[in-house]
């Protein structure tokens, strides 16, 4: 990614700048803008020396004679930079495809591929029905999606033997990308601000994203600037309208009129004969080639001004390199910007299905969250199944591509005040069985029944973990779901907390053979790596930090191996220090770990008697379980454990001690090497349970550690004969296509580029990309026949 140019549409200050004018015909100097390009730039390294971003400046701004030259040339040398042509389809270069992935978080690649095609555009005689002709010939393959694939002969072949690419991990909501997006906005400016000002009002996590983007942004102010940027858009469209022969239709009132352009006039519709994408890459050429031909400054201004508000709106719904973590992913999920352009399904998988001539889909495990009753449950699938099929309809590369469902519920982090309940995570246990009841009593009633293969939990992992679901899983497993998959060791306090979040979804979900999790990045990352970007400290509740270390003991009894031995006594002095903080009292590991273990039951049944003497419906367990767990609560010591654990908060106690935040040394009691053979520990027991790992290239870049593409782990998973370690199977998925940028074909590509970076040789990377189709196709979830 090409430092600088990158920040263009990052600039607030001048965004600022312009809003201050009140005329609307103010236009930033061009040294301004060179200066602040380059403190953005600075952001995200601070520590670097002046020397380094001036040269950076020098390097790459002083090519440009002044800010007319600069606004126009730079997308077409970016677009040199990364893209090129091949017959009638446009492909990013492979050597250059990470990058573009980067750049595309920051700036919509609408605009760079408008730039490609400014010189053909310049040369085609610029009459409304050339113009037509010319959009036809050259832009129609972006009427669905504006993402691009790089041009990768190989996979290309792969794709073709294997009839498509299947898509294991995909969230319907999340899928929309920014310019379809965004002419949305502009075409409804007042319930787009309607929507934000509800969540703005109720969620903290949406005031705390803008606060992060950009000072002082309110409903108020994302309303204004949509209404500033269809005013632009009018008087851009006017002023080329009125001032040159583009357009020989004779007044600005007929202009507006013009079927074919009407859309650039600011009035988006639907229906549009050319598609809204296509549209706004007319906009952009026409544009571009007005300021080319008579460098008119006020043009100048309203592109700019134009184009800074559509970045501002890109950083609000694309996740950025400069958020890390799943807290800050979800961030861009709190925002109401794609509520209502998602209620309508049909798009989003013509925007699935690609552009250019490539048909690379195959099976989409479409995840969806289930509602509290049949009526909605049966709305929203009948919804979603029948957009797949107008799509399908209308698009030839969706090809003999196949939508199958799977169901995820929500992970919630639990209030103060149901925090003072008994039962940890009461209202939440309450809320997911009666959406398993209402998804039981759709799949046994709707048509498409069949369509729903699997069962998942999603959302922030340190907000609710396995054991809050596993009677729920439990009980729709009773109820013919066959299949199940778990987002789990995707972010983490402490590595050792995802890695034990990962043997509490195989254990207390009762995983299978032929079931998959989510992510699972802390059995694939450099514990050192790790270890380097979180620092030497980290923070951890007290109880989470004895949770972790009673699981390493598990596991140290468990593989009896050599190099666990060697750390048993520290870690049983720890277990017992931190035990007597929480509980009060000294309890040997053993019986924390039993007591760990039973968190998979429901506690309704063993805590409060009401429950233990009423089976309302299935969420019981059977009653070989339900005599095992009460003969083991016999035990006083784990019947207080089991009490305090769930016991309310209320002021001090042992739910007081368990959540209190500690500061701990990263790698003190556990060191890195320690951390390694845990992971291979854990892939091991995936391995030999035939439990999949789905693997999200674009998603683990952007929320785990990782700075770049040759430090992601996918090699490590992959290389099964040069690792001494028994590794599961892994499959391939795109997770938020619109939040990441990505599609499935761009994730594959990652896949086959990080094997390249890592020295795999082409019949190597060939290989094990193929493999990798296969593990796709082998665990997949059926479709269950009717």
């Amino acid at each position: 990614m090409l430092p600088i140019l990158s920040q263009f549409l990052c600039d607030n200050e001048s965004l600022f700048e312009y809003e201050r004018c009140l005329d609307g015909k103010h236009i930033v100097d061009f040294r301004h803008i060179c200066r602040r390009l380059i403190a953005v730039e600075r952001q995200a390294n601070p520590f670097k020396s002046d020397i380094y971003y001036e040269s950076l400046g020098d390097m790459y701004l002083t090519n440009y004679e002044n800010f007319d030259d600069f606004i126009w040339r730079m997308p077409c040398e970016l677009a040199e930079e990364y893209l090129f042509r091949s017959r009638d389809s446009l492909y990013v270069k492979a050597e250059r495809f990470d990058g573009w992935m980067n750049l595309i978080t920051q700036v919509p690649p609408s605009l760079i591929i408008a730039a490609n095609f400014l010189d053909d555009f310049s040369m085609c005689l610029l009459q409304p029905n050339d113009i037509f002709s010319f959009a036809k010939r050259k832009l129609s393959i972006f009427k669905y999606t504006a993402q691009l694939l790089p041009f990768l002969p190989d996979l290309n072949y792969l794709v073709q033997e294997a009839g498509g690419l299947n898509d294991l991990h995909i969230h319907l909501n999340g899928t929309t990308e920014t310019d379809v997006l965004w002419n949305y906005m502009l075409q409804n400016p007042c319930l787009v601000a309607k929507d934000y000002l509800e969540v703005y009002n109720s969620r903290l996590a949406v005031r705390k994203l803008s606060e992060q983007i950009i000072a002082d942004f309110t409903p108020m102010t994302l309303l204004k600037r949509l209404e500033d940027a269809r005013e632009i858009r009018r008087k851009m469209v006017v002023i080329i309208a009125s001032g040159n022969d583009i357009f020989k239709q004779g007044t600005v009132d007929r202009l507006k009129d013009s079927l074919i352009l009407r859309n650039l006039w600011g009035e988006v519709r639907d229906d549009s004969s050319l598609g809204i994408l296509v549209e706004e890459l007319l906009l952009y050429l026409l544009v571009m080639y007005e300021i080319k031909r008579t460098r008119n400054m006020e043009l100048v201004g309203w592109f700019h001004h134009y184009l800074l508000i559509k970045g501002l709106v890109h950083r609000f719904i694309v996740m950025q390199q400069t958020q890390t973590g799943f807290s800050q992913f979800q961030l861009l999920t709190e925002n109401s910007f794609r509520y209502r352009v998602e209620k309508l399904y049909k798009n989003r998988f013509l925007q699935l299905s690609g552009c250019g001539e490539q048909v690379y889909l195959g099976t989409l495990e479409g995840r969806f969250s289930p509602k509290e009753s049949l009526i909605e449950n049966s709305r929203l699938v009948a919804s979603i199944m029948k957009g797949y099929e107008k799509a399908k309809e209308e698009s030839g590369l969706l090809g003999k591509s196949n939508l199958l469902l799977v169901a995820h519920f929500i992970k919630e982090p639990e209030s103060k005040k149901v925090k003072k309940l008994a039962i940890r995570h009461r209202l939440l246990r309450k809320k997911l069985q009666k959406k398993a009841l209402a998804l039981d009593s759709f799949l046994h009633r709707s048509k498409y029944s069949s369509k729903i293969v699997g069962i998942d939990a999603a959302a922030n992992e340190l907000d609710a973990g396995p054991e809050v679901f596993s009677q729920i899983f439990r009980f729709l497993r009773k109820r013919g779901i066959e299949h199940v998959t778990f987002h789990v060791g995707e972010d983490f306090r402490h590595l050792l907390s995802g890695l034990r979040s990962i043997w509490e979804a195989i254990d207390f979900l009762e995983l299978r053979s032929g079931d998959r999790l989510g992510h699972c990045t802390a059995v694939g990352i450099s514990p050192e790596l790790w270890r380097t970007r979180i620092g030497n400290i980290c923070f951890v509740s007290q109880g989470e930090w004895l949770d972790d270390l009673v699981f390493v003991w598990e596991l140290t009894k468990e593989s009896h191996h050599i190099k666990l031995q060697k750390v048993i006594l520290e870690l049983e002095s720890k277990i017992h220090e931190l035990a007597y903080k929480i509980y009060g009292d000294f309890y040997p590991p053993y019986l924390l770990c039993l007591a760990w273990k039973l968190r998979k039951y429901d506690p309704f049944l063993y805590l409060e008697k009401k429950y233990s003497k009423i089976a309302e419906w299935d969420f019981v367990e059977s009653y070989k379980e339900y005599k095992k767990v009460i003969d083991m609560l016999k035990n006083e010591k784990v019947r207080n454990l089991m009490n305090m654990y769930h016991a309310p908060l209320l002021g001090r106690g042992s739910r007081a001690e368990y959540d209190k935040l500690i500061q701990i040394e990263t790698t003190g009691v556990i060191s890195v090497d320690i951390l390694e053979l845990l992971q291979c520990i854990m892939l091991e027991k995936m391995a030999k349970k035939g439990i999949a790992v789905e693997a999200l290239p674009s998603s683990n870049l952007r929320i785990s550690y990782y700075r770049e593409l040759g430090e992601y782990h996918l090699k490590k998973w992959l290389e099964v004969q040069e690792t001494d370690c028994l590794l599961p199977p892994v499959v391939l998925g795109t997770d938020d296509p619109g939040i990441f940028m990505t599609n499935i074909y761009n994730e594959y590509a990652r896949a086959y580029l990080h094997l390249e970076s890592c020295g795999f040789s082409p019949i190597k990377r060939m290989n094990v990309i193929t493999n990798l189709q296969r593990s796709c196709n082998i665990y997949k979830f059926m479709e269950n026949e009717q």
